[in-house]
């Protein structure tokens, strides 16, 4: 019966509606029995590309991170180059040699620095510093490899200077808290907000013509002698990381010799004595007379 079918099948296409009948009703049941591996399959595919998908992520967050890592560090080193590139403008300009200098630890409370340059580089005390803005302190301490620096603000330190506008002299001495007072300054002095002021290179501690800082505020009372004057320092005492140490030239060491022999001590009122003229000698004018 089977041969007869295949044959007529074969032959003629009588058969044709009865097998595209008997296709239109089996055809349902091999999609319902494929049904299963073909949703199977799918969620492989589905799990799969996730997996994939999460393990490609992960990889690009750990290369984000490097990238923002190399990021962090490039602009790192612009900034540092940026402070060199400063630095060494500053020594272009200077007339005396420098050193620079890395800063390896510092005190608050003390106000005080501690650079990777000593004896080893000749470096000394009484030595000035200062970055690529202005007058940063002094070498007070010296050990083989390292420096001890007094900055300009602390109480202790004090530097002849002079205001650009007018060359008005005074003593400007550290507050302890980040700025500076000048001293002993009449009221009757032409100082006002915004002058700026250099170091003046009298008393020879000194070398002349580095910023100091700025006038911030100035007040005056009547009933007063002195005027109460503020200076913001120009130096950046609380973000530099590498500084200048100046090493003066000869007549300026020899000044710095002769006045530390006539002051006799490193106070700011023995150096404001050392700077003031000296009064003429009554009884030699009127001999001469």
């Amino acid at each position: 019966m089977s041969s007869i079918f295949l044959g007529v099948d074969a032959k003629t296409p009588l058969l044709a509606p009865l097998r595209s009948a008997i296709a239109t009703v089996v055809d349902p049941l091999y999609f319902v029995a494929a049904a299963p591996y073909l949703v199977a399959d799918d969620v492989a595919r589905v799990l799969s590309s996730r997996g994939r998908l999460t393990a490609r992520n992960a990889e690009l967050e750990r290369e984000l991170l490097r990238l923002r890592g190399e990021v962090s560090r490039y602009n790192d080193v612009l900034t540092e180059n940026e402070r060199l590139r400063e630095l060494f403008d500053s020594q272009a300009r200077l007339a005396d040699d420098v050193m620079i200098a890395e800063l390896v630890a510092s005190s608050v409370q003390a106000l005080e620095i501690v650079i990777d340059k000593g004896r080893l580089s000749n470096v000394s005390a009484g030595l000035a510093v200062i970055d690529s803005s202005g007058l940063f302190g002094q070498v007070v301490e010296t050990s083989a490899f390292a420096s001890r620096v007094l900055l300009i603000t602390d109480r202790r330190h004090a530097v002849p200077v002079r205001v650009l506008r007018n060359d008005v002299r005074a003593i400007a001495v550290g507050d302890g808290e980040g700025s500076l007072l000048l001293k002993d300054v009449a009221i009757t002095l032409d100082i006002r907000e915004g002058d700026r002021l250099v170091s003046s290179g009298l008393g020879g501690r000194f070398p002349s013509g580095y910023p100091v800082g700025v006038v911030e505020s100035v007040g005056r009372d009547p009933a007063e002698p002195f005027a109460d004057i503020l200076v913001r320092p120009s130096a950046a005492l609380d973000r530099a990381r590498q500084v200048l140490v100046v090493f003066a030239n000869d007549a300026a060491s020899e000044a710095a010799d002769l006045a530390i022999g006539l002051q006799g001590s490193d106070d700011p009122a023995s150096e404001q004595a050392a700077e003031a003229p000296a009064e003429p000698d009554e009884g030699g004018e009127e001999s001469s007379g």
